[in-house]
């Protein structure tokens, strides 16, 4: 199960209540395809920035933060850790502070 941020959950009960859609379309009663969402999201970021590279850098940031793959395979909705091992770029660090603790 993914982890979301409590003030988006709030807000996502909140249109789930009002019947409504988060990306609403054109037509009224309709919603946005998924396509059309990556594409204004990868207009509106600055640079080559696209939704993916920040799901990318968002679970870099996680696992540097807290070095639990598994946690941040939950937090992404991975069944597979292989999956977020692709995510996750291996921190500069890594290698060195692995061979020091083999070390003691």
């Amino acid at each position: 199960m993914a982890i979301l941020n409590p003030v988006l959950i709030a807000a996502l009960d909140d249109l789930r209540e009002r019947g409504g859609w988060l990306f609403p379309g054109h037509r009224r009663g309709t919603h946005l395809a998924p396509n059309s969402i990556t594409i204004r999201l990868s207009d509106a970021l600055p640079g080559d920035w696209t939704g993916h590279k920040l799901r990318h850098r968002c679970a870099t940031r996680a696992y540097e933060s807290t070095r639990d793959i598994y946690a941040v395979a939950a937090m992404l909705g991975h069944s597979q850790i292989e999956t977020t091992r692709r995510y996750v770029k291996l921190p500069d660090d890594a290698l060195s502070r692995v061979a020091a603790a083999a070390a003691l």
